[in-house]
């Protein structure tokens, strides 16, 4: 059984200017940005997908017992721009899982003609390294930043992207859907609130969105993710102290 998606009400997404995309990882500080995206502005669930490999939590929303999904939201920012935001408590556990999530998110964008897709992600660091860094998976993607004037990187991270993250990339291309991945320094603790403030600063600038998520709701929003994630549990995959160094991420 592949991912199926499930509509609220009409099917397909609305005209929108980006994807944006982070599932729970290293400092938790892509998942922390969308969320906080989603409290803060004027948000409506458009659909859910599920696939029978994400971690087995059913979960209550709206006081409703809802089963493991990744939702969709279409986000209305203030300076009446649409973005579209994917994002979940948890990421299928498998390899096959996670590359079958990803081949229907980009179906789905490609369908939609999404303008570009970005993933948000989290990059194990030492103390004190705050660098962003985007990278993309063609040459014609790296184009069409760099014509925006947005700064692209070509060494990092040089450990690769495990997991859903990397797989909506790198797999982009061959659905004709331009997109690219920024990955936050982060010590890697599990709710790295300064990194995700800084990281939807970035995003906003490179992509004119006019984003102002502030820091003090964005706190509320981390403490309600950790308890969701049981402390450093992500994705079924439990990231120890010993293993916040690896330099990779999901």
């Amino acid at each position: 059984m592949s991912a199926t998606i499930h509509w609220v009400d009409e099917v397909g997404l609305p005209e929108h200017q980006l994807l944006i995309a982070a599932v729970p990882g290293v400092g938790n500080v892509g998942k922390l940005v969308v969320d906080t995206l989603n409290e803060e502005e004027n948000t409506t669930l458009l659909a859910r997908i599920i696939h029978p490999d994400l971690p087995p939590h059913s979960v209550l929303e709206d006081g409703l017992l809802t089963p493991p999904h990744l939702s969709i939201h279409a986000v209305s920012l203030e300076n009446d721009k649409t973005v579209i935001t994917i994002t979940g408590n948890g990421q299928p556990m498998t390899p096959r899982g996670q590359h079958e999530t990803a081949e229907a998110i980009l179906g789905l964008a490609s369908e939609c003609s999404t303008p570009f897709t970005i993933v948000l992600a989290g990059l194990s660091a030492n103390p004190g390294d705050e660098s962003i860094h985007l990278t993309c998976p063609s040459t014609s993607a790296q184009t069409e930043l760099a014509q925006r004037g947005i700064a692209v990187s070509t060494e990092q991270p040089s450990g690769g992207m495990l997991g859903l993250a990397g797989l909506l990339v790198s797999l982009s291309p061959l659905h004709k859907v331009s997109a690219a991945a920024y990955s936050a320094e982060t010590v890697g603790t599990s709710v790295d609130v300064v990194t995700a403030d800084r990281l939807a600063q970035r995003i906003s600038i490179d992509f004119d969105l006019g984003l102002d998520l502030p820091i003090d709701n964005t706190r509320e929003m981390a403490a309600r993710l950790l308890s969701m994630m049981e402390g450093k549990e992500i994705a079924g995959i439990d990231l120890s102290d010993d293993d916040s160094g690896a330099g990779f991420y999901v």
